[in-house]
């Protein structure tokens, strides 16, 4: 854990979880890191262009309480949520 470092198994775990949350159309980002004995992860999130202020908050913060219990020791994250693009 030299430098706040995370196992990548962490990472790729929250993501997983991320894609499993009604209303994600994408995970674009997730970066954890170490304070202490626990984890905090920033999150970029993907939901469908046009949904509301409300449902973006609905959506983002089902994310963040299912990354706070699939991710051992994580105890916060700050999500972001932006409307996908078409590809």
């Amino acid at each position: 854990r030299l430098m706040d470092a995370v196992d990548p198994s962490l990472v790729d775990r929250a993501t997983e979880a991320l894609r499993e949350v009604d209303g994600v159309v994408g995970v674009d980002g997730v970066r954890m890191r170490w304070i202490g004995h626990a984890l905090r992860a920033e999150v970029d999130l993907a939901v469908p262009p046009g949904v509301t202020v409300e449902d973006a908050h609905r959506t983002a913060h089902a994310a963040e309480h299912r990354l706070t219990h699939a991710v051992p020791r994580l105890t916060a994250a700050t999500v972001h949520a932006h409307p996908a693009t078409a590809p």
